[in-house]
Formats: structure tokens, sequence, C-alpha cells
């Protein structure tokens, strides 16, 4: 069965890390203008590139990554003018029931013509429903803890220890300006932020970065991979309730300690491994660093039990997806 999953974001683990055990072909469309105002070009342009990929590939079940919310008018596009057989996936983060994507026009209905719909845990479901998704196509599918073997990545130190990776997207849910406050607290642990620094223009002032911070901007995979493996703690924050946080995943998969924002759904799903903190108070943040490192060799303990914990949760939950492609 020809599968191909589409993205039109640069990178994202989840859907690299499910590729192995749904053996689709996956194609990012990275292009992004710094301009939000050229947006809308950039999607036509990606628009007109997804159905060229979808017409020499001419697969039978078609993955979409959502948001941006755009890419699923354009897997219909193609299905009404090719094929009415094939499958549609969308595999739905959670910024795709907020606004603007969810608003966009017969989202909702298109959605609810997808053969799956899939959500990365029971918060998203509900909300999901609430917005008037249907119950019936909806599957939870969470991120399996899944990365580059470390025999794979060229394992080098390049900050002095103790320090701290927090990988970025510089989003309005992430509490950019209250991580900086808590670096000047602890002038002693480096904190690395990752991440394209120009999508913080007009959302985050970056201009008077502490020393002990150092913005890494975008990297590629095996640099970050690079990171992950040689960081005493991974740093993963949201201001948001029912954000899972691809860096908590990416932290238990490698086996690393993990310094959360203390909402039920991350302490629900990472309840091991992890110190969590009120992020919008920068004296909590700093004091979690502190605590992090110094139980780093216990709480490396409990991540790897988790590892094991949540690989078999989340083989359940794809052989249900499978069991529902091959039917």
């Amino acid at each position: 069965m020809k599968q191909v999953f589409v993205s039109w974001v640069p990178f994202q683990r989840r859907s690299l890390s499910m590729k192995f055990h749904f053996g689709y072909e996956l194609k990012f469309l990275s292009s992004s203008s710094k301009n939000r105002l050229l947006r809308p070009f950039e999607y036509i342009l990606k628009g007109w590139e997804t159905l060229k990929l979808l017409l020499r590939q001419q697969p039978e079940v078609i993955w979409v990554q959502l948001p941006p919310t755009p890419l699923l008018y354009i897997a219909y596009l193609y299905k009404a003018l090719f094929s009415q057989q094939i499958t549609i996936v969308a595999d739905c983060h959670n910024a795709t029931f907020r606004p603007p994507w969810i608003s966009l026009p017969g989202m909702v209905y298109l959605l609810n013509r997808c053969q799956l719909v899939l959500v990365h845990n029971d918060w998203v479901e509900k909300q999901a429903v609430t917005l008037g998704v249907s119950s019936g196509c909806l599957y939870i599918l969470e991120d399996p803890s899944v990365v580059t073997e470390q025999k794979e990545v060229q394992s080098k130190d390049i900050f002095p220890h103790p320090w701290i990776l927090c990988p970025c997207s510089f989003n309005r849910d992430e509490p950019i300006p209250t991580i900086l406050d808590a670096a000047r607290l602890i002038p002693d642990i480096t904190l690395v932020l990752t991440g394209n620094t120009n999508r913080a223009q007009g959302i985050h002032d970056l201009s008077n970065v502490p020393d002990n911070v150092k913005l890494t901007g975008f990297l590629p995979t095996g640099e970050f991979d690079n990171l992950l493996y040689t960081t005493d703690v991974v740093l993963g924050l949201t201001k948001l309730e029912g954000v899972q946080l691809s860096v908590a995943n990416e932290a238990v998969g490698v086996g690393k300690p993990m310094l959360l924002s203390n909402t039920n759904l991350l302490k629900k799903l990472f309840y091991m491994g992890a110190i969590y903190v009120d992020c919008l108070d920068p004296n909590s943040i700093a004091k979690g660093c502190k605590e992090a490192l110094s139980r780093k060799e216990q709480l490396t303990e409990e991540v790897l039990e988790l590892r094991l914990k949540r690989k078999e949760s989340w083989l359940m939950q794809a052989e249900r997806v499978e069991t529902f492609l091959n039917n």
C-alpha cells in the first residue's frame, strides 16, 4: 500500500519517528517566508509542489500534518480530481484546533470527511469533539519516544557543563521572556535555546539576552541530536494546557531528565523523570533548573523506565491505526 506523508514544515520528529512503523514516504516542504503577509503566496507555492508530488507518487493513503490547515484543502483537491478511493489521514497537532487554523472555511467539515483524524492526547480529543469533529474518525496516537541511535550521532560537548537544552519554536505559548529572566538568576548554568529566531519577530524580544543564554538558530537534525545527547537536562515550557511538547518526547527518547511546565497534561504523560515548574515565574524555573541538575542521576533512571512504558502504550495505539488502514 503506497503511502505519502506531507508536512509543510522544515522538520518534525513525530512524523520521522512514525515513518519506520507505518512505512510511508515522508516529504517536508520547508520554504518559509519571514514576512507573514507573504504566507498566502507561500501556501499557494507549497500547494502546487504538493500536487506535483502526489501526481508522481499516486499514493493510496495521504497523511498530512496539520497545521497549517490549508494543506488539507490540497489533499482533498487531489482526491476530488484524481481518485475518490484515496484514504486521507490528518495528523493534527494541538494548534490545529485553535484560531486561525480551525477557523478557515470548511475546516471542520473536511476533518469530518477524513478517514482518520489523529490527535496526540485525550485533552485535544475532547477539544476537537467540542468544535464539531466527529468522535467516529478521531484516534489518539501519542508521540513515539524514538530518536536517532546514539551510535549515529557524533556526540561531542559544545558547551561547558552544566548546561540545559531548550528547543523553541518561538510561538506565543512559549514563555521566552520568563526563561531569559530565569537565566539571569542562575548565571553559572548555560541555557541553550535552539530554533529559528526569525519567528520571534513581533512576539518575543531577543535584544537583551543574558550572557549565559546561547541562541543557536535552527539546526540540522544531526547537530540538534548531538545537543540532545550531550545536554544535562532538557527544558520544555508552554503556557497552554493541552500542549504535549515534542521536546519532552525527544528527551524521553534519549533518556534525559526533563524540566517541564506544571500543566495537568504534561504531569500525566511524563509522570517520571521530570521536574515541573510554573512557567510564568522565573524563580520557579531557576529553582527547577538547579533541582534537575542536582537530581540528574535519579531522574535519568526514571526517564529510561518511562521510555519503556510509553513504547508499549504507543505500539498498542499504533496497532489500532494500522488495523483501520489495512481494512
